[in-house]
Order: structure tokens, then C-alpha cells, then sequence
């Protein structure tokens, strides 16, 4: 260990670029007491070589355990997706429909699977319910956490596979010595929802010999409900003219029975129900026109409300416990290790089913027969006075109460090692590390559509007053016949009984695990005039598998569940890789230090072959205080376990068929009717599946920045980073509407598209949609990361204020068919690319004392567009003055016009105060202190915005307390 001028001055320029996140302050005497104290050579993120500089030639950002535990957020994927640094689509537990409680972060908006995850420098298992592609960031608890490093550049050089978009380094607490317990408890919103409570405790102790460090917690967060907001309360939609009405859904728990050729009040009808005496949206069906009193449907009235029946913040418990331990055999051998679990129990509550088993779930053998006993009572009847069959159905079935899945996850970690030096220069480490997780999913609410089949089938009464399936000469035995004409809260509702029969529970299993034996020896090669030769050279052979076991009946498909196949499989990889850091210049004119960083790896998968990325990195410091750092490097990312061995799965994405209005040629010779179809909705069936014939994502990363730290303004440090990525032979899918649209425009794909036939009532109407996984395609995504810090000493204590802020500059998709999409300040949600503000600032101010802190923080995102209707050329005069309109040409004729609006930025301020005495402290705060809503977000496919990156949950008040012995 040594002191060196040079590395006082690059802490001060590394804490400059560790401003991550609103809820990151780095108390000002830490870098007062480093410019004091010896330090050893440590690794950064970013580098295997141990160094004593911390400001390497790639941009690593920095959130200290401090700030995590004031921050009153217990989960680090939360806070992890503040950073401006973070876009696209990540999930978090304000995803209700689509998500399962876990929390996943997009660095550079590249997506989930293009971060690489670590945990003290080594790899996590993928985690989730089952063949996953990402790490679940709530496995890790924050209450072990020492500090959060985000390397934003590509470093598959350094790590391997995954590490795209940048690197998530998770540094647990070392050698603690002691006892340490927190609490804390945010009470929830103003509506009374969404609380959490959350304690863990801490005991280690250490010697020169070695340490032990064993922590626990237990955390618990409350659900939020759609419909006690008044921005998530309905389903809005949105015309070209700006005009937001209530939306709903078109299978209401008052039933609709369509393709009757009847007539209601004289008027010809062909849509029957009960109808909504309330209006649009009636959530609470308790007064509806009599069960044998039909009225034609009406879009405007009838529509149900699903919305409030909906979690907005899905509940969750997690509990889990941390231990690891290091013992010196001699100097130069010493044992470590790591243990850790994790469970996570959430819920996820999406409204009733709509069962309606052709329009929604394209089962054709459910019609709804002329000979039920129900029919004959309680149904419509056509023009001649006669109970008729009905294919096309739809009822809410409210008396479940809703379609509950809950999720239990258990990660269990350990890692086992032996570390030691060689000589005075030299060190090594051998260790094994071992991951699995494993998720077993139940989700009620749901129908078995063969059982379905059956209830609507012919049934009559028997002599003993029975309902039986069936026919008086083969009755069906244990079938209970389905009444869906009747009203929901009267004794015409469906029985218990008859949901027994059809209902249908899912019983989901899965893991992820890895095995990974990896070998380094690091040291100083040579002296040379400038400083040591940094050297370091690994192997490491890993192994991973994966499985998602769908419940038996999910994989025949004959439930209302997303039916699927099972995914499983496995691979293995053998790595070899060298890294080095080579000083050039030191202390001369022009150079007060000048190194060039260099690292190169080989990996061998059994899957596609193999692969060699590179990372060339150089950092000139001219005079003291400024540095320009430049980085260029390939990157690569293998194809996951469920990328490669998905089973065949059913999706159900919002999309629009441009053959339902005047079908092109390519559409009728694809199965369309020339006068064109009835849409069935907004959102249609397809299938994705896995693809072993995958090869791996491409990328090309350059990073270049200045750090400047000036002598003239004691505290004042600032950087500026230009980032660019490419990702070629992309890992993804056509895309649903892309095969649609090229199916009408050009007639490609249309092989992929499977439509309902003249037979059908939904004629021409797509089916199901081949959306598998393949290799095309890219993305290039540039931008630049500013960071201005700023500490001085007033009066009442120590000022820091810090603004971290990222601007998108580019962000383009290269689709199939060579065709561009620019995501930079846009909102995608139908693409499934997610939220790309352009700019996107965190700025915080705290004032240190010596016994006492208050911070402010304010948080920025900014506005983007979305692409949100199309609408017809007589229909441009309608467009409100505030929206632009872009012209859509099919084989270069004018065909119409999308319309596009801006979803307005959201500024959220946070404010908490710290008070210690002795060995207490607590902390008070309020985040989102002004109560402010998300925009509103026309595309919004989860309560009318975008909670992947807005903060959607209201204004909580936290309180926390923390002692230590």
C-alpha cells in the first residue's frame, strides 16, 4: 500500500462520475480521508487488474450503501431504474398484466438481456419462473449492499457475453464488524395503499486472520388498485381530435351474444346483452334490464369497465439471508466464500375473465347450442321467435373474482474460492460459483375451454328438477351445464357449481442455473519508465440450463391460459481472456499520465462456435485535474436458454390488420374477403417460440469522455461521455404488426399468418400470428451522459450538489424488411421497445452536518412522442392543432395518416432527512413530495401510461431507523 497525489486527485474525478441516482449523496469527508489515507490496489468495475487510480478509460458510475438505505426504496431494481443512464423497457412491480413481480434494468434502453449482472465482479443466474434471460434484480437484498458500480460501456472483453448495454456490479459489505439493525416503513399513499415494511439485521466480526459476515431481512409491500386513481380508473382512448373517452371491453359481465339475425324495440339487431343501465364502464354490475330483456349492443353503453378490478402495484413479500466469510491459511493462501437465498412471494390480479371463447381465444368448438336448457330460458331468440346457436359468445366472468396468479421465487447463490499472492507482484484466484433459481407459478381464474365445450353444449332438465348436459338419451355424466344469460349478484348468476366445473387452476414450474469454474493471475509483467505493466489472464468454463414447465393443460392448449410448450435445454462455454494496462507516459511535459488499457477473450460455446471481442481503452491525463478518456470495443451476446429452446407460446399483442379495410390484393389472396372484415379488437393471437439455430448479437461500442476536475474551483468536477453502440444480427422477432403490414403492402409473410375461414363468423379475421425468434435486423443507439458535482463547506456543514443527466441522440431499430424506426424520444409501447426520452436529469442537493443531513432531489423525464392512431384522409381536418400527422404510402401512394402526440415530462421531487445520535439514526422523507401523476400515454397498455419509467405509485412518507453495536 502506498500514497499517491495522482489517485487523491482521480477519487475526486471518480466521485465526480459517481453521481448515479437521486438517491446517491458521497458524504464530503470520504474524500477528504482518502486523500490522507494509504490505499491498496483494488479492482474496478470495468478491469480485472487491481489498481490503485479508480478512474479507468470506461465511465463507471457509483451509488454508495448510504444513500441506498435513505432513500427509503428497498428494492435496488427500483433504484436502479432512476439512473439516467436507464431506458427502454425494464419491468418492476408496477407492471400488473405482463409482469410477475420481478425487477429488470435496461441500461443505454438496449434491453434487460443486453446488462450484465454481477455480484462482487462474478455472474448470477438468470432468475425469474423459469428460463429466463435476465438476472431479477429483487433477489438482492439491499441491506448487504456496500455499493452499486454501473460501468456503462461494452465490456464482453472483460465479462463475456451479456455485457452490451453495460455492467450492474453489486459490492457486498466486507470485513464488518459488529451488529446492525434497520427498519423502516413507508406508510403508503394518500389513498391508503401500497405500504411497505421492511427490517434487516447484520452481525460480523474480523480479525487479521479472517472474517465472517452473516445478514438477514424481511420486506413487504402492499398492492395499489387501478380504479382508485382517477387517471388508471377507466381504460381511456383517444381520437385525432384529442378528444379521451372511457374505453372498456366488449365481454361484459351482461353478456353479448352476437350473429343473431333477431330484432330489439322493432329494429333489426344482431348484437344482443342485457346492457349497462349505469353507462360505459360499469365495474359493479348491480343493475342491469331484466335477464330475459334484451337490448341491441351499444359500443357507447355497454362496454365493461375492467380497470378497477386490476392491481396497479402488485404485493409482495421477500425475505432472504446473506453470509460470507474469507480465513488466511498463510499469506499466500486464503479461503472465501458466499451463501446466500432469496424468496420472492408476489401476486399479480388482472379482472375477471373475458370468456369469450372464439372472439378472444379462437377456440371454434364452443358454441353456444340452441339445445342448452339456459339458451331455451334466458336467451335471444331470432327474427321467427327461435333460441338459436350462438358461435360468437361473450360473458365477464365476475363471480371469480378475478384472474389472482401468484409467484413464489427462490434464488440460492454460493460461491467458493481460494485467493492468495505470489511473490510481491503477483496474485491469484481460483473459485467456483454456483446459482439456481427456481419458480413454481399458480394463476386462478382461468377455464378449461374442453370442459367449456361441453357446459354450452345441449343440457335439459330431468325429472328431478336437474340441469343435465347432454341429451335425455346420452346425458354427459359430472358435466354441470353454464348459464351465461343471466346477472351477476341474482340468482340467475353463475353458480359455484357450474365455475367448479369449467374453471381451471395452472401449476407452473421452472429454474435457471449455472455453474462456473473460473482460474486469474494478475500482477505487475514489467516496470517501465511510466509505471508497472498491469496484467491479467483467466479461463473459465461455465455451464447453463434452463426450464420452463407449463401445467399440462396450458401445453395442450385448451385453456384460457397463454398456451405454450415447455422450454428446456442447456450449454456450455469455455473461455480464455487477457487483459492488460500499459502505462505510456508519467509526470512529463505535456503528460502527467498517459495509459492504454487492452483486453481480448475467446469463447468456445457448443451451440453456434465461437467468438473472440476485444477492448482498446486509453486515458491521458494532460495536466492535473483533466482527463479524456476514450474506449472502442466488440461486444457479444450469446443466445439465452429461451431464446434458444422456447416451446411454441401464445401472445396476445396490441396490433391493427391494415387488411380489415380495404384488403389489398396480397390480402385476398391470403384468405381476406374483397369488402374487407370486422376487427375482432385491438389485440390478436400469435405465436412465439425458440430457435436453435440462433447465432449471436454483434456490437461495436466507443465511448469517448472528458473529466475535468479545475484547481480555480475547490469541489467542482465535471464529465461529459460520448457513447455509441451498434448490436448487429439481432436476437428478436419479425414483430407481429410488421408481418401484417408486409403481408398488405407487399404480400411477405403472409405464410406466417393464419385467418379464420369463409366458414367462420370472424372471416378473414387472423388467427394466429408465426412471430418465432431469428437473427435480424440491429440497433444503434448513441447519446451523451453529463455529470457536474459540486461540494463545498458552508457554515451549518458540507454542500453537495450533484446533477447527473443523459441525452438519447439516437436510438434507431433496423427492422426485417431494411426499414429504420427512430425511438429516440418516442414512447413504443406496441413495438415492445419501450420509453426513450431524450433527455433524462437527476439533480440532488444535501447538506452534511456532523450529526445530521437533509436532501432534496428532483427528477426529470423527459417528453416523447407516440405514435397513437391512423386515421383516413377525409378525416385530416379533425386533428387537433397540438398533434402532428405523418403520411403512411403503400407502394408509394398516399393511404393515410398516423397521428402523433407528446406525452408530457414528469418532474418528481424527493426531500429526507437523517439524524444520528450515537450509534442511531433515522431517517424521515417523502418521495414524490408534490403528488405528482404520470402522463397520460394514449398507447398506455398498463393504466393509461407507461410505469416501466414513469413513477406511477403517488406520494409516499417513509420513516427508517438504524442501530449499531
Amino acid at each position: 500500500m502506498f500514497t499517491n497525489s495522482k489517485l487523491t486527485k482521480s477519487i475526486r474525478l471518480a466521485i465526480a462520475v459517481g453521481a448515479a441516482t437521486t438517491a446517491m449523496t458521497l458524504p464530503s469527508s470520504a474524500v477528504a480521508q482518502e486523500a490522507v489515507e494509504e490505499v491498496e490496489k483494488i479492482s474496478v468495475t470495468g478491469s480485472r487488474i487491481k489498481r490503485t487510480d479508480l478512474e479507468g478509460s470506461s465511465p463507471v458510475q457509483v451509488i454508495m450503501r448510504t444513500d441506498l438505505i435513505a432513500s427509503g426504496i428497498t428494492n435496488i431494481g427500483d433504484i436502479l431504474q432512476e439512473i439516467p443512464a436507464v431506458a427502454g423497457a425494464g419491468t418492476n412491480t408496477a407492471i400488473n398484466n405482463g409482469g410477475s413481480g420481478a425487477v429488470r434494468v435496461s441500461l443505454r434502453g438496449l434491453g434487460s438481456a443486453r446488462t450484465l449482472v454481477l455480484l462482487n465482479g462474478r455472474r448470477m443466474p438468470a432468475s425469474g419462473t423459469g428460463a429466463d434471460a435476465s438476472v431479477d434484480l429483487s433477489a438482492i437484498p439491499t441491506a448487504v449492499i456496500e455499493r452499486v458500480e454501473v460501468l456503462t460501456d461494452g465490456a464482453s472483453a472483460i465479462y463475456g457475453s451479456d455485457a452490451i448495454g453495460g455492467v450492474v456490479n453489486i459490492i457486498t459489505r466486507q470485513d464488518f464488524n459488529g451488529f446492525e439493525i434497520n427498519a423502516s416503513y413507508d406508510i403508503g399513499t394518500e389513498e391508503g395503499d401500497g405500504e411497505v415494511k421492511t427490517i434487516d439485521f447484520t452481525i460480523g466480526a474480523s480479525n487479521d486472520k479472517g472474517s465472517v459476515t452473516f445478514s438477514a431481512y424481511y420486506t413487504e409491500q402492499g398492492a395499489q388498485w387501478s380504479g382508485d386513481r382517477d387517471w388508471s380508473a377507466f381504460d381511456y382512448s383517444m381520437d385525432e381530435a384529442g378528444l379521451r373517452t372511457k374505453g372498456g371491453s366488449s365481454a361484459p359481465p351482461w353478456s353479448r351474444l352476437n350473429g343473431i339475425d333477431g330484432v330489439v324495440d322493432g329494429e333489426p339487431c344482431s348484437s344482443f346483452t342485457h346492457g349497462a343501465a349505469n353507462g360505459p364502464g360499469q365495474s359493479d354490475p348491480t343493475d342491469f334490464s331484466s335477464p330475459t330483456s334484451y337490448e341491441c349492443w351499444d359500443w357507447d353503453t355497454d362496454t365493461y369497465n375492467f380497470a378497477p378490478a386490476n392491481y396497479h402495484l402488485t404485493p409482495q413479500e421477500r425475505f432472504g439471508m446473506f453470509a460470507q466469510g474469507s480465513y488466511e491459511f498463510t499469506d499466500n493462501l486464503r479461503f472465501f466464500g458466499e451463501l446466500s437465498f432469496n424468496r420472492r412471494e408476489s401476486t399479480t390480479l388482472l379482472a375477471p375473465l373475458p370468456l369469450a371463447p372464439l372472439a378472444f381465444f379462437g377456440w371454434t368448438d364452443a358454441t353456444y347450442s340452441a339445445d342448452n336448457y339456459y339458451n331455451q330460458l334466458l336467451g335471444p331468440t331470432d327474427l321467427n321467435g327461435n333460441t338459436v346457436d350462438i358461435a360468437d359468445w361473450r360473458r365477464r366472468v365476475v363471480e371469480t373474482g378475478g384472474r389472482n396468479t401468484s409467484f413464489q421465487v427462490d434464488t440460492l447463490g454460493a460461491v467458493f474460492g481460494l485467493e492468495g499472492e505470489i511473490g510481491d507482484n503477483w496474485g491469484y484466484e481460483i473459485s467456483f460459483n454456483y446459482g439456481r433459481n427456481d419458480g413454481v407459478t399458480a394463476a386462478q381464474g382461468g377455464v378449461n375451454f374442453e370442459k367449456v365445450s361441453l357446459a354450452v353444449g345441449p343440457s335439459f332438465l330431468d325429472e328431478q328438477g336437474n340441469v343435465v348436459c347432454g341429451t335425455v338419451d346420452n346425458p354427459i355424466t359430472g358435466c354441470t351445464s353454464l348459464n351465461i344469460f343471466g346477472i351477476p349478484g341474482s340468482d340467475t348468476q353463475i353458480t359455484e357449481e357450474m365455475l367448479d366445473y369449467i374453471s381451471f387452476e395452472a401449476h407452473d414450474q421452472g429454474f435457471n442455473e449455472h455453474q462456473i469454474i473460473s482460474a486469474t493471475v494478475f500482477g505487475d509483467l514489467m516496470e517501465l519508465p511510466a509505471g508497472p505493466l498491469g496484467i491479467a489472464v483467466g479461463v473459465e468454463h461455465r455451464e447453463v440450463s434452463g426450464a420452463d414447465l407449463p401445467d399440462a393443460l396450458i401445453a395442450l392448449g385448451i385453456t384460457s391460459g397463454s398456451s405454450r410448450q415447455k422450454t428446456e435445454g442447456s450449454y456450455s462455454v469455455d473461455e480464455i481472456y487477457l487483459e492488460t494496462n500499459i502505462p505510456i507516459l508519467s509526470d512529463v511535459a505535456g503528460a502527467k499520465l498517459l495509459d492504454i488499457d487492452g483486453a481480448i477473450r475467446y469463447s468456445d460455446y457448443d451451440t453456434f462456435g465461437d467468438t473472440t471481442n476485444y477492448k482498446l481503452g486509453l486515458k491521458y491525463m494532460p495536466v492535473e485535474g483533466l482527463i479524456f478518456r476514450l474506449s472502442s470495443s466488440t461486444a457479444f451476446r450469446a443466445p439465452t436458454i429461451p431464446e434458444l429452446f422456447l416451446g411454441a407460446s401464445d401472445n396476445s399483442p396490441q396490433v391493427a390488420d391494415p387488411c380489415a379495410t380495404e384488403p389489398s390484393s396480397f390480402c385476398i389472396a391470403d384468405g381476406v374477403p374483397a369488402a374487407g372484415f370486422e376487427p375482432i379488437g385491438d389485440q390478436l393471437s400469435s405465436t412465439l417460440g425458440g430457435n436453435d439455430s440462433l447465432t449471436p448479437e454483434e456490437a461495436d461500442t466507443l465511448t469517448f469522455g472528458v473529466v475535468y476536475s479545475p484547481d480555480f474551483v475547490e469541489g467542482l468536477s465535471m464529465t461529459v461521455d460520448y457513447w455509441d453502440t451498434e448490436v448487429t444480427n439481432a436476437i428478436t422477432t419479425l414483430g407481429e404488426q410488421l408481418i401484417l403490414n408486409s403481408c398488405s403492402e407487399s404480400g411477405l409473410y403472409c405464410d406466417l399468418i393464419t385467418r379464420f375461414g369463409s366458414d367462420s363468423v370472424l372471416y378473414g379475421n387472423s388467427l394466429d400470428i408465426d412471430n418465432r425468434n431469428v437473427n435480424v435486423g440491429g440497433v444503434e443507439s448513441s447519446g451523451y451522459d453529463f455529470n457536474i458535482r459540486y461540494v463545498t463547506d458552508l457554515s451549518l456543514g458540507s454542500l453537495t450538489v450533484n446533477l447527473d443527466s443523459t441525452r438519447y441522440d439516437t436510438y434507431d431499430i433496423t427492422q426485417a424488411d431494411g426499414s429504420v424506426v427512430e425511438n429516440a424520444g418516442w414512447f413504443r409501447r406496441n413495438s415492445g421497445d419501450g420509453n426513450f426520452p431524450e433527455w433524462k436529469t437527476n439533480l440532488t442537493a444535501t447538506l452534511n452536518a456532523s450529526d445530521w443531513s437533509a436532501t432534496w432531489a428532483i427528477r426529470y423525464i423527459g417528453e416523447v412522442e407516440e405514435n397513437f392512431t391512423n386515421i383516413d384522409i377525409a378525416d385530416l381536418s379533425n386533428v387537433n392543432s397540438s398533434f402532428r400527422v405523418q403520411e403512411v404510402n403503400i407502394n408509394g401512394v398516399l393511404d393515410s395518416y398516423d397521428v402523433i402526440r407528446t406525452i408530457d415530462s414528469q418532474v418528481l421531487h424527493d426531500a429526507r432527512f437523517t439524524y444520528i445520535w450515537d450509534n442511531l439514526s433515522s431517517t424521515v422523507g417523502i418521495n414524490n413530495v408534490f403528488d405528482e401523476d404520470p402522463p397520460f400515454a394514449a398507447t398506455g397498455f398498463n393504466d393509461n401510461t407507461d410505469p416501466r419509467t414513469y413513477s406511477t405509485t403517488g406520494r409516499h412518507i417513509y420513516v427508517s431507523f438504524g442501530l449499531t453495536f
